[in-house]
C-alpha cells in the first residue's frame, strides 16, 4: 500500500503533523499529494495549530489561498527573524503622498499596508494603498475642519483591521466644536468608512490623552483631569461612563484619586478594561527596580438589565495592587479564560532601562472571581524576564496576534551613534506555560542600507517616528527627499 493509497480522510489527519514548510515540499512529490494540499482544510487546520504571529483565523470569510499566503509570509520571516543580524530582504521603497496635509506626526501605517493622513483644519482624513497606489478619501468633515485626530488600531471579529478614531471638528462658521467616533475598515478591498458616531460633549470631557483599542473593547481618558472617560462596545456602539472613583484595598482612593494619583494608564481586551493608577507623592512605595506600587483596577460591561440608560455605566469587577513601571506597559496577549477556574489571564510586555541594557519582562495580570462575601475579585501579577540587549533601547515596536504570539523590534536611538536593531520573537499563548522570549543579534541600519544602496537623503535618523508590521516584517517612516518632498520609506526585513 502507498501513501496515496490512503483514504483522504486518512491523508488529512496525516497532514495535521507537517509544518507550513513540510506541506509545501509534499506538493513536490506526485501530482496527487499536490492536489491535496490545496484543500482549504488542510489549511485551516495548519493555520490553527500554527505558532506564528499571524491576523486573527481561520474564519469562513478566509479564502484558502489567504491563508497559505499569509502563514507562508510569516514563516519567511520567521526564518531568520532571531537567528542573524535583520537584513533587507526586499528592495526598499518609497511612497510619495500629499503630506501638504500633515500637521506634526500625525499619520498612521495600518498592518503595513495602508497610510493614513488626517488634513489638520482641512476636512478629509486621506488613506494611500501603499501596494497599489490608490488614494482614498475615507472621511470628509462637511462644512467643519479637523482640529485633532488620535487613532487606535485592532483586529475584527470577522477578519481585517479596524481603525477606531476620535476626531475633533468645529464648524467653519462657528467656534464650536464636536467629538466624533470614526470606524475604518481595512480589507482587501481598501479601506471603508464603517460608522461615524457624535459623542456627547458632557461624555468625552475636555480632552483625551489614551487611546485603546481590544478586540471589543475601545476607551479613553482624559489629558486635562486624568480621570476615566469614556468606553465603547465596538459591537453594539454603545457609550459607557466609568463610575465614581471608589476601592476597597485603598478606602482613601475616592479622595487621592484628583489630588495624589492620577491615572497613568489605561487598556482595552476584549472581555475588561483595565486602569492603573500610580502615586505621585508617595516616594516610599517604590521598590528596589524603580517601579510605583500601582493600584489596578477591572471594569466590564454591565450586565443588560443595567444598560437601560442612554449612556450606561461601566462595572468595577477587580482590584488589586502591583509594583509595575505602568508608563511602558503594551498589550501582549489579550482575554484568555479558564473555563474551571473563571480565571481570565491578560499579558503585558514592559520594559526597563537599569545600568546600560534593556531587560524586556512578560507580566502576567490574572483577574479571580471573588470569593463568598466579597465584593470584588482579586488582581494578581507574575512577572517573566524574557531577554535584554545592550544599551537603552528606547522604542519598542511589535506586533501580536490572537494567540499570543509577537513579533517585533527594539531599535537603539542615538544621535552619536546613529540606530541600531534588534529582532524578537516572543510565545505567551499558554495559561500555565512561561512566556519565552528570543532576540537575535543587533544591526546598524546604516549598514543596511548602505550595502541596499539606499539613498543617503532616506537613510533612517535618531529621532525619526516608526510604524512597524510584524506580519510582514516591515517599517515604515517619513523622511524628505529630494527637492525637499516628505517620502515615505517602507522597508521590509528579515
Amino acid at each position: 500500500m502507498t501513501l496515496t493509497s490512503l483514504p483522504h480522510d486518512a491523508l488529512y489527519r496525516v497532514l495535521c503533523f507537517l509544518s507550513v514548510r513540510e506541506i509545501i515540499c509534499l506538493r513536490l512529490v506526485c501530482k496527487d499529494l499536490r492536489d491535496l494540499t490545496f484543500h482549504t482544510a488542510i489549511w485551516h487546520d495548519a493555520y490553527k495549530r500554527a505558532k506564528l504571529p499571524r491576523p486573527l483565523g481561520p474564519l469562513d470569510s478566509q479564502s484558502r489561498e489567504f491563508l497559505e499566503n499569509t502563514l507562508i509570509k510569516s514563516t519567511q520571516v520567521g526564518v531568520k527573524w532571531n537567528k542573524q543580524a535583520l537584513t533587507i530582504t526586499s528592495k526598499a521603497t518609497w511612497f510619495e503622498p500629499e503630506w501638504s496635509a500633515l500637521q506634526g506626526d500625525h499619520w498612521e501605517v495600518v498592518a503595513g499596508l495602508w497610510l493614513v493622513i488626517p488634513h489638520i483644519s482641512g476636512p478629509d482624513i486621506l488613506c494611500y494603498d501603499l501596494e497599489r497606489g490608490l488614494r482614498h478619501v475615507v472621511y470628509h468633515a462637511d462644512g467643519a475642519q479637523i482640529l485633532s485626530f488620535k487613532s487606535a488600531t485592532s483586529e475584527a471579529a470577522d477578519g481585517g483591521c479596524i481603525m477606531h478614531a476620535i476626531v475633533m471638528e468645529s464648524a467653519r462658521s462657528s467656534p464650536s466644536f464636536s467629538h466624533k467616533l470614526l470606524s475604518v475598515r481595512f480589507s482587501s478591498n481598501g479601506p471603508l468608512l464603517e460608522s461615524s458616531m457624535v459623542i456627547p460633549g458632557d461624555v468625552i470631557g475636555m480632552g483625551m490623552s489614551q487611546l485603546s483599542a481590544g478586540k471589543r473593547l475601545l476607551c479613553m481618558s482624559d489629558h486635562l483631569t486624568g480621570t476615566l472617560n469614556l468606553a465603547v462596545d465596538t459591537h453594539t456602539r454603545v457609550l459607557y461612563r466609568f463610575p465614581p472613583p471608589s476601592s476597597v484595598i485603598d478606602p482613601n482612593f475616592a479622595t487621592t484619586c484628583t489630588q495624589e494619583t492620577y491615572l497613568k494608564r489605561l487598556i482595552a481586551t476584549e472581555t475588561h478594561i483595565l486602569a492603573m493608577f500610580t502615586p505621585l507623592t508617595i516616594v516610599s512605595q517604590i521598590n528596589e527596580g524603580g517601579n510605583c506600587r500601582a493600584i489596578i483596577q477591572a471594569f466590564t460591561l454591565p450586565s443588560a438589565e443595567h444598560t437601560t440608560t442612554s449612556s450606561p455605566t461601566l462595572q468595577l469587577t477587580h482590584e488589586g495592587h502591583c509594583y509595575l513601571d505602568i508608563e511602558r506597559v503594551l498589550l501582549l496577549c489579550d482575554s484568555m479564560t479558564n473555563a474551571v477556574t473563571g480565571q481570565t489571564q491578560i499579558k503585558f510586555l514592559t520594559h526597563c532601562m537599569r545600568l546600560n541594557l534593556t531587560k524586556y519582562f512578560a507580566h502576567r495580570v490574572t483577574l479571580s472571581p471573588p470569593l463568598p462575601g466579597q465584593k470584588l475579585g482579586d488582581i494578581s501579577l507574575s512577572t517573566e524576564q524574557l531577554f535584554s540587549v545592550p544599551g537603552y533601547a528606547n522604542t519598542m515596536k511589535f506586533t501580536t496576534s490572537f494567540d499570543g504570539h509577537a513579533r517585533g523590534i527594539c531599535v537603539l536611538h542615538n544621535e552619536r551613534d546613529g540606530t541600531e536593531f534588534y529582532g524578537f520573537t516572543i510565545d505567551a499563548s499558554s495559561m500555565d506555560k512561561p512566556c519565552s522570549g528570543i532576540v537575535g543579534p543587533g544591526v546598524d541600519i546604516k549598514e543596511v542600507e548602505a550595502k541596499e544602496s539606499f539613498p543617503s537623503s532616506l537613510r533612517m535618523t535618531w529621532n525619526v517616528k516608526l510604524a512597524f508590521d510584524g506580519y510582514l516584517g516591515r517599517i515604515c517612516y517619513r523622511k524628505r527627499g529630494q527637492a525637499g518632498r516628505n517620502v515615505l520609506a517602507i522597508v521590509d526585513l528579515a
